[in-house]
């Protein structure tokens, strides 16, 4: 790979009162940490001796090395949990000891269910989540490549109410804080529980779910099912799921959905957490939601993930 440019940024400059930990340094990870201002004390949470975590982001023509030291003990304002819902939990029974009773938790991750999840362990921890359409994709473990601008979207979630600590104006790209963050992780929700897992089935970018006359047909129905469920919750939803999931496909044509990346790079993948959620509240409320249900039955059997 050519890259004619590359700047070395360290993200060690600290002449700020805030603190944050950034535990899951994969690609949203990186991103966000080159996006805070070096002016805040930015801190890699990452096994090994290491002083420092390195890694390179490549945005077109131009390639910028990022420089993050290691946590040493330092107090923690923030802790930004960038890992996958499935590892959401062990990470941070993992590192639990980074916490403090002040130090806010922030997650950001695709998923629904995780978030209770952690409120219910850390309840005296003031919760954050955030949700982003931002895209990164991962080269190599010090190797990110930007892959579409987006927003990105913060806001409270549950615990001590508290304003979030973190100056979203001292960031770099568009961030966004909102009143209603649950409601901005059920849209995204409905949206993943679509495209992801039938990017799974069918081994295509998102694009080929609307021109491909079958996986079409059940990208409908799926759209029409996880709809009437959200109706059927009381769980309102920003825009009318067909519409919205057709123009998302349409506008990331050529991408590679988190899912599908998963699985062909033999990982975990979010399942659970996605339409593997909508299942178990259907459940418990009585609701059938077969496309669900089979959809989540068949992506668990790719793996062995229980």
């Amino acid at each position: 790979m050519n890259h004619p440019s590359l700047n070395v940024t360290s993200l060690a400059t600290p002449s700020s009162s805030s603190a944050i930990g950034i535990l899951g340094l994969g690609s949203i990870g990186c991103l966000i940490a080159s996006q805070i201002s070096s002016s805040v004390k930015c801190y890699a949470l990452a096994r090994g001796n290491s002083s420092h975590f390195n890694f390179t982001l490549h945005n077109g023509d131009l390639s910028t090395k990022f420089e993050l030291p290691a946590w040493q003990g330092e107090s923690l304002d923030i802790l930004l949990v960038c890992c996958k819902a499935p590892q959401c939990l062990s990470a941070l029974q993992e590192w639990q000891r980074v916490l403090k009773s002040n130090t806010q938790i922030v997650l950001l991750q695709n998923g629904f269910g995780q978030q209770d999840e952690i409120h219910q362990l850390y309840p005296d921890n003031a919760l954050f989540a955030a949700s982003t359409t931002e895209g990164a994709n991962r080269i190599s473990r010090e190797h990110i490549q930007y892959a579409g601008k987006g927003t990105t979207q913060w806001g409270y979630y549950a615990g001590p109410k508290e304003d979030l600590k973190l100056d979203l104006s001292r960031l770099s790209g568009t961030h966004i804080e909102q009143d209603n963050i649950k409601q901005i992780l059920l849209d995204k929700l409905a949206i993943n529980a679509v495209i992801n897992p039938l990017t799974v089935i069918y081994d295509c970018p998102n694009g080929e779910l609307l021109t491909n006359k079958k996986a079409y047909s059940e990208f409908k129905a799926l759209c029409f099912e996880i709809q009437d469920f959200y109706n059927q919750m009381q769980w309102s939803l920003s825009f009318e799921l067909l519409q919205r999931a057709t123009s998302i496909a349409q506008a990331t044509q050529h991408n590679i959905s988190s899912m599908l990346q998963d699985v062909r790079n033999h990982q975990v993948t979010e399942i659970d957490y996605i339409n593997g959620y909508l299942v178990n509240k259907a459940i418990e409320n009585n609701i059938p939601v077969p496309i669900n249900q089979l959809l989540h039955s068949k992506i668990k059997s790719l793996r062995q993930d229980d």
